[in-house]
């Protein structure tokens, strides 16, 4: 027997703006250096992945990413320190719930393993 958990931040009055895809968004602009290829690489459009990060921004008040203007080697997008400082917390949010919910999950059903 196993189980499965999904994370999400939400805002007060329980609307999502953050979770596993929004966070991996985050890496693969980081990685990439471009929310369009980000986004193509998570096969969402471009609009999607704008959209997921405009969504988080405004719930956590603060820019997620700084945009590049075009120029010799053409545009891009980069993260910001508070973006970087999200990953990782996030990150570290996701490892407490996870031992957590299999501590939980394991004391529960054992008798029923």
């Amino acid at each position: 027997m196993n189980y499965d958990q999904k994370l999400y931040i939400c805002t007060d009055d329980g609307k999502k703006f953050f979770g596993k895809g929004p966070l991996d968004l985050l890496i693969y602009v980081d990685e990439l250096k471009s929310l369009n290829k980000a986004a193509t690489k998570m096969e969402l459009s471009y609009h999607k992945a704008l959209k997921l990060i405009k969504t988080a921004e405004e719930g956590f008040g603060f820019p997620l990413m700084s945009k590049k203007i075009g120029g010799e080697n053409g545009g891009g997008s980069l993260l910001t320190p508070e973006a970087y400082e999200l990953i990782e917390k996030y990150k570290k949010f996701e490892k407490a719930m996870d031992e957590y919910a299999s501590q939980a999950f394991a004391e529960i059903f054992k008798s029923e393993a």
